[in-house]
């Protein structure tokens, strides 16, 4: 019966309707981890056009309730057909021991709800950069935890999040209650037996900030809310506390009392909650990003290779100032490696003549660190203003990659067709030059007479020397010698022709 459902679904999900009336369906499909199926409910606004992107609610559901209570238990289904929006719930992984889905929102459920939305992708238009989570008590912190864990710019990610009455800190609450059998089942072991899964699947541990994952919310817009009076005064205080220590940094944090008594989705101020979520979309390349990562992969714009996977964070911290083309990136603790995929984020790493990159390896050890999408090898490297020679550039793939120890201030000096601000545009030349770095001395084959003018520029394209020839005969010439210029690299540019409309640029490296 389940099969001939799913192939009517199925069937029904592909037609091009037009006209498309409210529709409702109860899906099972198979997850990637193989533990178990998932099973969510899935609405489809009236008049939806498959050709028009939706964006897509995600509702959280209580412990011990299932996908139904979304539509059941709230007014979201109303709220999000009235709007437009698709709206979808997952029950959860269930393991066959467990008759319940009480998961705490941990990676297995994570999972889950990365299976459900791609198979919704896949057969509905969605507004990917309009993916909003909202959950309530034990799914109260679900949508907070998985933007935490899931900042991949190429997945799934959070729009914005809202949290009714939810429990900020798994292992806090475990001790609040004594003890929690059901988060034992679903975190395999107590926080003493298992701290790091309690860890990573809270959206905050209070206890300790290197444990916590809560910087990774920096750029997630939050809603935290919470019943009535005292009605909801336990989830209140997780609820203040997260508020406290996010809102001095977390881009944008809104704490709010609910006009409504009573504890999870009795206490949800729907309207007001979807008016927050309406005009927020993904922000998947921000110039800023502080992350706690609980395992190798993608974080934004920086995948990481850790030192040690075991049960360990890794802690790093990256701004870019892009009109400046400039990087600060500091690796805190247990990252050995950083490869960066800057240019979707928008900053010059092919037109900008010089990058800046302070560079800070805090555990004392060695790293790297890699630059995708490099179109052009470096002239020259400093660090701290002296050469920099740990360096490599592979022009096959187009990365750069450098190592390093401690902590250092690098300048990489990019070759540039014309230093800024020279302008104008070059022809095919018929002579060439030379530099002869033996005895600093320049050379120049002339096809025929002329009369030449040259020029040296530093690497930020400010002139430096100017000379000019009488008519030369044909054939090589030395034009002149550069000795007194300091050590370094330089271009030197050659004007042929009296309307200054043809030239060469040379770079020099000058050694003494």
């Amino acid at each position: 019966m389940r099969d001939c459902r799913m192939k009517l679904i199925q069937i029904l999900l592909l037609l091009p309707l037009i006209g498309w009336a409210q529709q409702e369906y109860e899906i099972t499909i198979p997850t990637t981890l193989g533990d178990t199926t998932e099973t969510f409910w899935l609405q489809v606004p009236a008049g939806y056009q498959p050709g028009a992107p939706c964006p897509l609610l995600i509702g959280w559901h209580t412990i011990y309730a299932n996908h139904l209570e979304f539509r059941d238990a709230t007014v979201f289904d109303s709220i999000a057909n009235a709007r437009g929006w698709i709206a979808a719930s997952h029950d959860g992984p269930v393991p066959p021991e467990q008759m319940t889905p009480c998961h705490w929102n941990n990676h297995a459920a994570q999972s889950h709800v990365v299976d459900m939305i791609h198979w919704i992708q896949n057969r509905f238009s969605v507004d990917n950069s309009r993916i909003y989570m909202v959950g309530a008590s034990m799914g109260g912190a679900g949508p907070m935890v998985f933007s935490n864990n899931h900042l991949d710019p190429q997945g799934p990610m959070v729009a914005a999040a809202a949290s009714v009455s939810g429990i900020q800190d798994c292992e806090r609450r475990f001790y609040e209650q004594v003890i929690n059998y059901s988060m034992i089942s679903a975190f395999g072991g107590s926080p003493s037996r298992a701290p790091f899964t309690y860890h990573r699947n809270s959206p905050i541990y209070f206890a300790d900030s290197t444990q916590s994952m809560h910087f990774n919310a920096m750029n997630l817009p939050l809603w935290l809310t919470f019943g009535n009076a005292w009605s909801d005064s336990i989830w209140r205080l997780h609820a203040e506390d997260l508020y406290t220590i996010l809102e001095p940094f977390a881009d944008s944090v809104v704490l709010r009392e609910s006009v409504f008594e009573g504890h999870g989705w009795p206490a949800a101020e729907a309207d007001l909650i979807c008016d927050f979520f309406e005009n927020l979309t993904v922000n998947r390349y921000p110039q800023s990003i502080n992350i706690n990562a609980d395992e190798e992969g993608r974080w934004y714009w920086a995948e990481i290779v850790m030192r040690d996977t075991a049960d360990h964070f890794a802690r790093f911290a990256a701004s870019l100032d892009t009109p400046q083309a400039s990087l600060d990136f500091n690796m805190q603790n247990n990252v050995a490696s950083a490869r960066l995929d800057l240019v979707p984020a928008g900053f010059p790493l092919n037109s900008a003549n010089v990058m800046r990159l302070v560079w800070s390896i805090e555990d004392g050890r060695a790293a790297r660190l890699t630059f995708t999408d490099v179109q052009r090898a470096p002239l020259e490297i400093r660090r701290n203003a002296s050469p920099y020679r740990l360096w490599r550039y592979y022009a096959a793939s187009q990365e750069l990659q450098l190592r390093g120890e401690g902590n250092g201030i690098y300048e990489i000096f990019f070759p540039s067709s014309l230093p800024e601000p020279l302008g104008a545009s070059s022809k095919r030349e018929t002579f060439f030059a030379v530099w002869n770095s033996d005895d600093n001395a320049l050379l120049a084959y002339l096809p025929s007479p002329a009369a030449l003018r040259w020029q040296i520029f530093d690497l930020l394209g400010r002139q430096i020397l100017s000379r000019e020839t009488g008519m030369l005969p044909p054939g090589l010439r030395q034009l002149g010698s550069v000795d007194g210029l300091p050590s370094g690299l330089y271009f030197l540019k050659i004007d042929l022709g009296q309307r200054n409309s043809t030239y060469q640029v040379v770079r020099l490296r000058i050694v003494h």
